[in-house]
């Protein structure tokens, strides 16, 4: 990755591409012409959002780091939503009308849960982290016994 990433960014963009996906789930598009554009956004968007998780993680003292991780736990509950309905939808693109889709969401799915999993346990240890204090009460007292 670039030295400079702007995650609010490229958040924001996954998170209108995800949405242009969710449409077609709603409209009834041919799937000769959108099927396999649709397989496609839907595995970069896969891909999208494990490179930006792997980049917040590298980088535990970005600013807004939390707030980046709670965005993109917001787009992974969406994305699962998003592939559910590939699942269990009834429209012209679905698994029901095209079951080679089952594995491959199944398979996404998985991928999205693991994400939301890394995420939620690196939001956790953050948050011990600003429990713990810098300086045991020990050493404290050792510091300020001179005074």
């Amino acid at each position: 990755m670039d030295k400079y990433f702007n995650f609010e960014d490229n958040i924001f963009l996954v998170n209108i591409r995800l949405r242009m996906v969710q449409d077609i789930l709603v409209l009834e598009p041919d799937p000769e012409l959108f099927l396999k554009k649709t397989m496609e956004d839907i595995d970069f968007i896969d891909d999208i959002l494990g490179l930006l998780l792997d980049g917040l993680l590298e980088n535990p003292h970005l600013m807004e780091r939390n707030e980046q991780l709670v965005n993109l736990y917001d787009i992974e509950c969406q994305f699962a939503q998003t592939l559910n309905k590939f699942l269990t939808g009834s429209g012209n693109i679905s698994a029901l009308r095209f079951p080679v889709l089952g594995e491959k969401i199944v398979l996404l799915q998985t991928h999205s849960m693991a994400r939301k999993k890394v995420i939620d346990d690196s939001r956790y240890a953050a948050d011990q982290s600003l429990v713990e204090p810098l300086v045991s009460a020990d050493e404290l007292n050792e510091l300020l016994k001179e005074y």
